[in-house]
């Protein structure tokens, strides 16, 4: 078991958990439903869990290796992300809400499970990030304990990380302040979403052009 690469994963994956992005702002649209919020959290360490898995694998590699389904995977991506967008853009225009992406959310557990799994998983962004950490710092060496370490690690850092941050935003005193900022919040996570879609048909629209 190699304590000194377990650490070092470790600590980089949770600067990235702990940095803003797709997830974060998923989280702050569930926060008024803390059932839905609790179930999107882990959602989206289930889909960490399944990227993980997939890197250490080599199967994720394979994907970006091959450009047809590299760029499927990406507008997949894109198009979710811009769905999840334009439905926080929504609720930023929308009259008088009562609560932080209210419009949007309900308060059932599968349902935030199955958004927050699909935002993590079907983010491109996400499946490069686990590639190139895994791929530069675990070398064919590493042995499967300590791969199978990796996977469990990356999963529980990433369950606590976002069962406590959903637990926290979903309390009374954080709602209150929240729900104030209701609908820049929104506008905020929509933009971010968008932003991401945008930015990945970005890319592969400058890819086919040099085709």
């Amino acid at each position: 078991m190699d304590t000194s690469l377990l650490l070092t994963i470790g600590f980089i994956h949770l600067v990235a958990l702990a940095s803003p992005g797709p997830d974060l702002a998923l989280m702050l649209r569930f926060s008024a439903r803390r059932r839905a919020a609790l179930g999107a959290a882990i959602g989206i360490a289930a889909g960490i869990l399944v990227h993980s898995l997939l890197s250490l694998t080599g199967i994720s590699l394979l994907i970006q290796g091959h450009p047809l389904l590299f760029t499927l995977v990406r507008l997949l991506g894109a198009a979710y992300l811009g769905w999840l967008g334009w439905g926080a853009l929504r609720a930023a225009l929308a009259p008088a809400p009562d609560a932080l992406g209210a419009t949007a959310v309900t308060g059932l557990p599968d349902k935030g499970f199955w958004i927050g799994f699909n935002t993590n998983l079907l983010n491109p962004k996400a499946l490069v990030f686990f590639v190139g950490l895994l791929a530069a710092l675990v070398g064919p060496e590493v042995s499967w304990l300590t791969r199978g370490l990796l996977v469990l690690e990356l999963f529980l850092l990433s369950l606590l990380w976002f069962l406590a941050l959903a637990w926290w935003l979903s309390s009374p005193r954080v709602q209150t302040r929240l729900l104030a900022w209701s609908r820049p919040i929104n506008a905020l996570c929509g933009l971010l979403f968008c932003g991401v879609a945008g930015s990945i048909l970005w890319l592969v629209a400058g890819e086919l052009t040099r085709i």
